[in-house]
């Protein structure tokens, strides 16, 4: 089986597995299985078979994502015949789809030895699938979108990752989770133990609060704003959305501390005195909210009876005046680049 990389099992969350202390000869020898080969399922294909994992990828007939991993010179099999062929059974499917697929085309077709897997948390913690006791299943979530992931991979890098496994599972799935990770180049920066609950939830909370949701909206309100107050519309642009990235990455480079100090005084002194007035006492308590709602399963719930509804709410974002402005900016900004 290989070394054995954890001082108990399971290991408690907030241990930390390196890049070299893995065992990747846990993958010799067995077939990975990749079900959707959107963008993350894409990038874990092409970083297991650089990392000399046999792969194959399920689909079904006629797909364009099937047809795609065909042209990468993968095997796509239906989805039946390529989870019956495979020793891990990695999950890339959208949330919404995961259920329905899993009772019909996986759960009935696994080895009874086959292990499974997910990138995401959401299926297994709100219950949409309920695993064997006794089947390994474990989490590699890694912390990067999947073309960075895989540009990261293909650099000889990679990106740090969550790490979990299902309490019904045998304990040695802690080492397996640890070299699918590292095949995958999840454990560059380390791989911390987490659960596919906390994961879930953490990744839920982060994105409507603040990465897809509430900077968005942040955004938004400040463009508004200063269009209101007659500033001119490409001014606004710039100051309230251009310029996030440069704050962003410093944040990333340097954290606090360093991003106040690389800045200038005058946005230190006004980021410092000022923020606080937005981000009072009140938009915390909706923070609170948000989360609870996550904790509770309501928002699980309500995504899996309204999930449709994402693409009249992004058409009508596309109508706002932000977006307007960014179709005539980004032009100028990216003349080489198609935006969409």
């Amino acid at each position: 089986m290989g070394k054995n990389i954890f001082k108990q099992y399971p290991p408690p969350p907030g241990t930390v597995v390196e890049h070299g202390d893995a065992d990747g000869s846990l993958l010799a020898g067995r077939t990975v299985t990749i079900i959707g080969y959107g963008t993350m399922g894409r990038a874990h294909a092409l970083n297991l078979r650089r990392s000399g994992v046999e792969v194959i990828v399920g689909s079904r007939t006629g797909s364009a994502t099937g047809k795609m991993a065909g042209e990468s010179g993968f095997t796509v099999l239906p989805v039946p015949e390529a989870v019956a062929a495979g020793d891990v059974v990695m999950l890339m499917l959208p949330d919404e789809a995961m259920a329905e697929v899993h009772a019909r085309d996986i759960d009935p077709h696994l080895k009874p030895d086959a292990a499974i897997g997910f990138a995401h948390g959401f299926a297994v913690a709100f219950d949409q699938v309920k695993p064997s006791p006794g089947r390994a299943c474990f989490l590699v979530a890694p912390k990067g979108q999947g073309d960075m992931l895989e540009a990261a991979h293909a650099d000889g890098s990679g990106v740090p990752g969550l790490l979990a496994v299902t309490d019904s599972s045998p304990p040695e799935t802690w080492d397996l989770a640890a070299a699918y990770a590292h095949a995958t180049g999840c454990l560059v920066g380390g791989g911390f133990v987490t659960t596919f609950r906390a994961e879930c939830v953490s990744d839920q909370f982060g994105e409507q609060v603040v990465l897809c949701g509430g900077v968005i909206e942040l955004l938004k309100s400040a463009f508004d704003v200063m269009v209101d107050a007659g500033y001119d519309e490409a001014n606004a642009y710039f100051e309230c959305v251009h310029e996030l990235k440069l704050i962003t990455d410093l944040l990333h480079r340097h954290g606090i501390e360093g991003m106040r100090k690389k800045i200038s005084g005058t946005a230190a002194y006004g980021g410092l005195t000022r923020g606080p007035r937005i981000i009072d006492d009140r938009v915390r308590e909706n923070m609170r909210r948000i989360l609870a709602e996550i904790e509770s399963g309501e928002f699980a719930d309500e995504f899996l009876r309204n999930h449709g509804d994402k693409e009249k709410l992004a058409r009508a974002e596309a109508d706002s005046r932000l977006a307007r402005s960014g179709r005539k900016v980004l032009p100028r900004l990216y003349p080489d680049k198609a935006t969409d």
